[in-house]
């Protein structure tokens, strides 16, 4: 059901307000001509007259309780849009609290917050939960070569095409610089490592910005139920490093001896 503008309430109100102000004259205009009436002639026979003035006043106060009802309105209105900028604003808030204000991933503060929540899945449950770091290679040279704007233009691009390559459960936040973190809930390692590379080559696949080629290097591993939230990071970064090491463009999957179950 479509509402009326704010615009054209606004009008409205002051159309009906105004039209009422016009009739407390008009019946004001009449009790005067009545009362002068009666100053003139006060000893006639004046019955009708003051049926008259009986049928203003119930009208005044019709035209009265018309306009306390046309101010409740625009006051409810007003208080409706106040709260409604009100929780505009808070949900704002919100999100940059959780979003990184350049790629609009999640933040490394969000990622402390919901790993802490998947590992405890982990112990708790023997849920799998794997992670993949990735880094954009020669990502300083990028800067370099086409400017400092260039590349955030370049890192939102890339934020958005990852998340756009994910599944709803998963989650992708900026950890620094060109790098990001996926976490993978309900994912074994084998599972993570083909998303890492399905990811690797459709982004050496892609040409951001209409010009510039980059390639990725990706680390792999799979959180334990003894893991803490340092050396579930330890892992995936000595991923990362070895794909850097070793040549980069590459997946490079660290697995630990995860505790029977």
């Amino acid at each position: 059901m479509d509402h009326p503008a704010p615009h054209r309430l606004k009008a409205r109100y002051k159309a009906l307000y105004a039209a009422s102000l016009l009739a407390l004259a008009a019946l004001l205009c009449v009790c005067f001509g009545m009362v002068y009436t009666l100053r003139l002639d006060p000893g006639g026979d004046h019955a009708r007259l003051m049926q008259l003035a009986y049928l203003c006043m119930v009208a005044g106060f019709f035209v009265l309780a018309a306009q306390a009802l046309l101010v409740y309105k625009k006051v409810m209105a007003c208080m409706g849009q106040d709260a409604a900028r009100a929780d505009e604003m808070a949900e704002q808030m919100e999100r940059l609290a959780v979003l990184d204000s350049l790629t609009q991933a999640y933040n490394r503060g969000k990622f402390e917050e919901i790993a802490a929540q998947e590992l405890g899945n982990v112990r708790r449950y023997a849920l799998d939960l794997s992670g993949i770091m990735l880094d954009l290679d020669d990502f300083r040279s990028i800067n370099q070569a086409h400017g400092y704007s260039t590349g955030d233009r370049l890192l939102a691009n890339m934020a958005h095409f990852l998340n756009d390559k994910l599944r709803n459960n998963d989650f992708l936040f900026r950890w620094h610089g060109g790098k990001f973190i996926i976490l993978c809930p309900h994912t074994d390692i084998d599972r993570a490592a083909i998303v890492a590379e399905k990811l690797r080559v459709l982004v050496g696949h892609k040409i951001f910005g209409g010009k510039i080629r980059v390639s990725l290097s990706l680390g792999v591993a799979q959180a334990g139920e003894d893991d803490t939230l340092e050396s579930f990071l330890q892992r995936l970064q000595s991923g990362l490093t070895a794909s850097k090491n070793g040549g980069r463009n590459q997946v490079t999957v660290v697995r630990a001896q995860l505790s029977p179950r």
